[in-house]
């Protein structure tokens, strides 16, 4: 957040915010606000995820496999998303590739 001076966001791992899941995650923000009262919720809730899983890289659900990598999932309880990454244990690493509605009946491409 701009001018914080807050030092609670120590993440434990380097968090990488792949294009797509970027794209995917301000149309979600849009409609969010646009459609919920709680416009920051989304927001929050994403970053209240990548805090924790910048500490425990591994305490999401696994999803699949996807050319060799595992692909976990973390859902964010109150906005209903999954927020999908790659952990990398070797570079130090979390790949998010994807913010994908709990609620569809497939998962996102990737």
């Amino acid at each position: 957040m701009p001018g914080s001076t807050s030092s609670n966001f120590e993440p434990g791992v380097k968090i990488i915010l792949l294009d797509e899941a970027r794209r995917q995650l301000e149309a979600e923000d849009a409609w969010w606000r646009m459609h919920r009262d709680a416009r920051d919720l989304l927001l929050e809730e994403f970053a209240q995820a990548l805090l924790h899983l910048s500490k425990l890289p591994e305490a999401g659900q696994r999803y699949r496999l996807c050319r060799g990598r595992l692909i976990q999932r973390w859902l964010m309880r109150r906005t209903h998303c999954h927020v999908y990454y790659l952990y990398d244990k070797q570079k130090d690493s979390l790949e998010i590739h994807s913010l994908w509605g709990a609620r569809r009946r497939h998962g996102p491409p990737l």
